[in-house]
């Protein structure tokens, strides 16, 4: 059996993208995606720390940011009162 024939076209490697393809990709202008010269490509990926929610507690919030609200009023409530 022989092997179909191989389309140059196909092989080709275009040095730009199309004008179609350039309009579907969003712009995206975030400090966070910025590569650091000289480290791995995720250290620049400034998300802050990620942690495991069980789910009983993320049905019982609901979203990251009432997490964080939440974890504010405990912190702030264990402050030991400013000196006057």
């Amino acid at each position: 059996m022989k092997p179909p024939p191989k389309n140059d076209d196909a092989m080709k490697k275009h040095a730009e993208p199309s004008a179609e393809s350039l309009e579907e990709i969003p712009e995206l202008d975030d400090e966070r995606l910025m590569r650091i010269p000289g480290r791995g490509h995720h250290t620049a990926l400034r998300l802050g720390h990620v942690v495991t929610i069980e789910p009983d507690l993320w049905a019982h919030f609901g979203s990251a940011e009432a997490i964080n609200d939440a974890l504010r009023q405990i912190v702030a409530a264990k402050k030991p009162p400013a000196p006057e």
